[in-house]
């Protein structure tokens, strides 16, 4: 696998369809040397139990020990903080809620367009101002908790298909996003190229949108790959693509995970999708 590892996956501790035996066992069939546990901390997504969670990867990485690299991780989603971060070996930091103004009610931006109406029914109607309190939750999220990956940067665009709760081309929702992109990079995170969007049905692009990766690419940003998954099929989805589109931006370097951490791969250096047949391969 030309790809080493990935860091956002889900098992039934969480919101994901396997096992984490399952899973482990699918990443080790797919050919990665490292995979990470990822389950939210989000109590809508499974109300995880941490202390079992943790004594189950646990129990993993050192079942695997020379065969697979388990990395114990955890979405953190800004309203709900980890009992104890020293425990895991990397946090991706992810927003996936937006408090009502008015209410102080929690929307989620990526449930359903029912539920991002009503979360734009507290902005009166105004989808710019919806956007920017997703991405001022996003750079505060950086600046708070200093999460190693983010995760699905512009998740708001999920139920936005065809611009239906606002313009993703406007100069005003670049600006916002744009914005929080720069203080992830300067904090030194690692931005998540996502597939799950995709391979779920929600978006025919990937996150982050290809502005905000020739940005990522200018400021020679971190970058990482992940499919998201929730299931065994969806472990490898995308990746092929995500790294095309990574080396069209002009992204320089890929971010793998490994037993001692994140490690850096010239993206000079793996193999060419369209070249290799990878792409045809991996659909």
């Amino acid at each position: 696998m030309w790809l080493t590892g990935t860091t956002h996956n889900h098992c039934t501790h969480c919101d994901g369809k396997l096992t984490a035996v399952q899973m482990a066992d699918a990443a080790e069939a797919a050919g990665f040397t490292a995979f990470g546990f990822s389950s939210h901390s989000d109590p809508f997504c499974g109300n995880l139990n941490e202390r079992a969670y943790v004594e189950e990867i646990l129990r993993l990485k050192s079942e695997r020990k020379g065969r697979l690299d388990i990395l114990l991780g955890i979405e953190q989603d800004f309203f709900r903080p980890v009992e104890n971060r020293a425990a895991f070996d990397y946090l991706i930091g992810s927003v996936h809620y937006i408090k009502g103004p008015k209410t102080g009610k929690l929307h989620p931006v990526d449930w359903g367009e029912k539920e991002l109406q009503a979360c734009l029914d507290e902005f009166d109607g105004d989808g710019i101002a919806m956007v920017r309190a997703y991405y001022a939750l996003l750079e505060e999220n950086v600046r708070r908790f200093s999460p190693d990956v983010v995760g699905h940067f512009d998740l708001i665009v999920k139920n936005n298909a065809s611009g239906r709760f606002f313009d993703e081309n406007s100069p005003d929702y670049r600006k916002a996003a744009l914005h929080a992109l720069h203080v992830c990079i300067e904090s030194g995170c690692i931005i998540e190229m996502n597939t799950g969007g995709v391979y779920r049905g929600y978006r025919e692009t990937f996150y982050p949108a290809p502005f905000l990766l020739e940005e990522l690419a200018r400021l020679d940003g971190k970058v990482t790959l992940n499919a998201d998954a929730h299931d065994a099929q969806g472990l490898c989805f995308g990746l092929s693509h995500a790294l095309e589109q990574a080396r069209k931006a002009g992204i320089g370097r890929i971010f793998m995970p490994s037993a001692n951490g994140f490690i850096s791969k010239s993206i000079k250096d793996l193999p060419s999708a369209e070249k290799n047949g990878m792409i045809q391969k991996e659909a």
